[in-house]
This record gives C-alpha cells, structure tokens and sequence, in this order.
C-alpha cells in the first residue's frame, strides 16, 4: 500500500510530527488511526443501510414510518454538519468534535432496542442522528489536511471503509438468520463502541492557511461551487429509495436476506476497486470528467433496478454501478470541495457538502420514497430516481469546474 503515497507531501504541524511516509504504511500509526476509523464508522453504517430498515418493518414500523424515521436520520445533516463545523473550525479543537460526537452516539443508541412506538423512535433517531454528523466532515477535514497537496490519495485511506462496510454486511446477514432481525440494534451498538474508541487515537490537525480574502459565502456562491453542490444534492435526491428502501424492494421479490446482503456488499466491493484506482484516475481524465460520468451511471443504474428487479443478474450488474454512483462520486467530490474550501474553510466545506448532499438531499429522497412507495409501488419510485440523477447530470455538465490542482 506503501506505493500509492509515493510523492506524498504532508504539512508537517507539532501534532504531526512525522510524516505518513517516514514508515510502511501497514504500520505507521498515523495511517492506522485514520484508516480505523472509517472501518468501523463505515461498519455501523452497513449495519443501519441493509438492515435497519428490515428491523423497522419487523418491528411493524409502515413503509411511510420507515421514509419519515430514515428522512429524519439523514436530514439532521442539514443543520448538524455545519454546527458542528462552524464549532471545530473556530475552537481549532476539531479532534474534540470528532469524539463527542461519537461518544453520544454510542449513549443515545443503547435505549434503541427498548422503543416501540413510532415517536419515540423518530425522537431517538433524531438526537443520535445529530450526534452521528458531527463527525465524519470533520473527519474528512483531518485526512485531507494530513494528506495536504496529495489530497488524491484520500481514497486510499477511505477504502478501510468500504471494507468495514462489507464486513459488517456480511456478518449481519449470518447472525440475522441464525438469532434473528432483533439482533441488528446490538451489533450497531457494538460497532459503535470501536468507532468511538478509534477517536481517542486521532490528533488535531493545525491551520496552516487562513482564507482572510475569502468569506465562506464569497465560495459557496461561485457557480462552480453552486453547480457542484446543486448536482450533489441531486445526486442523493436520487439515492433516497435505494438506502431507505432497497433491501425491502428486493425482499418484495423473493430475494432471501443472504442474497440481498451478498448484493449489498458485491456493490461495495467494487467500490473499493474503485478508490484503488482513482486517485491515478484524477490527475489523468480530471475531476470535473469523472463527476459528470458518475451521473451518466446513475441514470442508467435506477432504470435497471426499476425496470428488472425480479432478474437477479440485472440487479447485480446494476449494484456493481454503486463503483461509479457513489465511490467515483464520493472521491471526486470530497477532492472538488477541498480545492474550492480551503484554509481555516475546510471543515465548514466539508459539512456543507454533507448537509447540502447526505442531508437536505438524502432526506428528500426518504421522504417522497415513502410517499410514492405505498401510492405507486417501488418501480415507480426508481423512475423518479432516475429522473433526479438526469438533471443532476445536467447541472454538472454545464457548471462543475475544476483546476485539478493536485501534485
């Protein structure tokens, strides 16, 4: 792994003493601290995406329920990531931020398997929820500092995880049909516990740069910044069925819980292709070329899950598309918003991109999935996904600009 840093030139700070390439990557605790934490983050998150919704629906939660309980979830990154940005880019103790809100996290979600009814369970979702998006922008913030101009090598450090996610799929679909869907609320507990624990490794990151000619609003308004946080709202406008509603869209067809976790995790494996590749990929086709082309795959991967659920090879061809509609995309855009956020601007950057995206877009996405979902049918609600995924590619192709400053 040693050879994708090859060239890396870290910012060095009195936190970071050493740079990430003083050592082999596979023991160089610098690295290992960043890459632990996003196995075992992303771990809880394959928990919740494949199977939170299925112990909802065990637990008679209705498909309109289970879209308000899921839009809940995501649209506290409306507000929560920029709250929490805002508080570790102007107390500079961002490291901080990242460990409390993992911390409560872990607290809050102990009471989750004790709730039944529909609004203490929308009550719990939101409090965790808020806790959950203070950390992963901020996160963010600190590996792309670390990794300074090299910034493309961020996917390599990412792709742990991708891996935790499989993982985590995996295993859920193993013990769910031995002990039970009752048993999901205990391993994201458990995940939840090793991802607050990984914190407690991670050091702050110095601000070498301040943006004093630059307001956060000057940014946010630049049409390349508009134009990439309008597509990448549309983007996960168009992934609301899919992470509110896919494990039950295939469960509808016949398709056992094994079958749908392997699903799940065949997606997130060739995602970690992908982050393998891309930051070569980056410097030779250019960020704003990969951005567009993730749209044109997300466009062609919901009609195929719309129009041919019951043929399990399509549904597999249009899961591994998930390389390009979020690993791709995920990568590129993280990298568009560091060029465009810079300084003492990077953690509101990156939580504005979270709350724009994940959050008002993933919500949305929740919402109107429910809605159309018990008005229509699933198959329905992916057209409209498509659609979505259209435009988003429409936007980006017109305003998405990139000077790839990347070394």
């Amino acid at each position: 792994l040693n050879i994708f840093f090859k060239g890396n030139k870290l910012k060095k700070s009195k936190l970071y003493k050493g740079n990430i390439l003083d050592a082999p990557i596979m023991f160089n605790k610098l690295y290992l601290n960043l890459s632990s934490f996003y196995f075992f983050y992303f771990a809880a998150l394959g928990a919740f995406l494949p199977f939170w919704p299925l112990y909802l629906n065990y637990k008679n939660f209705t498909a309109y329920e289970i879209g308000i309980i899921t839009g809940v979830m995501i649209g506290t990154k409306i507000i929560a990531p920029n709250v929490w940005g805002w508080i570790a880019d102007k107390t500079g103790l961002r490291h901080r931020v990242i460990q409390f809100g993992t911390l409560s996290c872990f607290i809050i979600f102990t009471f989750a398997s004790l709730i039944e009814s529909f609004f203490n369970m929308v009550a719990l979702i939101f409090f965790f929820s808020f806790f959950w998006n203070a950390s992963l922008p901020q996160f963010e913030a600190v590996t792309m500092s670390t990794l300074g101009s090299s910034y493309n090598k961020y996917s390599q450090i990412r792709l742990w995880g991708s891996l935790g996610f499989i993982l985590s799929v995996l295993s859920l679909s193993v013990l769910t049909n031995y002990f039970g869907i009752n048993i999901v609320p205990f391993c994201i507990l458990f995940f939840l516990f090793f991802t607050f624990l990984t914190t407690l490794f991670i050091r702050n990151t110095s601000i070498d740069e301040k943006n004093h000619n630059n307001s956060l609003l000057s940014i946010v308004f630049k049409p390349a910044v508009i134009g990439i946080l309008l597509s990448c709202f549309l983007m996960q406008l168009s992934h609301g069925p899919f992470y509110a509603f896919f494990a039950i869209y295939l469960s509808e067809y016949s398709y056992s819980t094994n079958l749908i976790g392997i699903i799940w995790s065949l997606g997130v494996i060739v995602e970690i292709l992908i982050f393998m590749k891309i930051s070569s990929w980056i410097p030779k086709y250019g960020l704003q070329n990969l951005f567009v082309i993730s749209f044109a795959f997300a466009v062609i991967r919901w009609l195929l899950i719309s129009f041919f659920a019951d043929n399990v090879i399509i549904v597999i061809i249009a899961t591994l598309f998930h390389a390009v509609t979020y690993g791709m995309y995920h990568a590129v855009s993280i990298s568009l918003i560091h060029e465009y956020f810079t300084g003492d601007l990077q953690g509101r950057g990156q939580a504005l991109y979270s709350s724009i995206s994940f959050g008002l877009g993933g919500s949305i996405g929740s919402f109107y999935s429910g809605y159309f979902w018990e008005l229509s049918g699933g198959s329905t609600v992916y057209l409209y996904a498509s659609l979505f995924a259209f435009l988003g590619f429409i936007v980006s192709f017109i305003l998405v600009k990139s000077n790839n400053r990347i070394t």
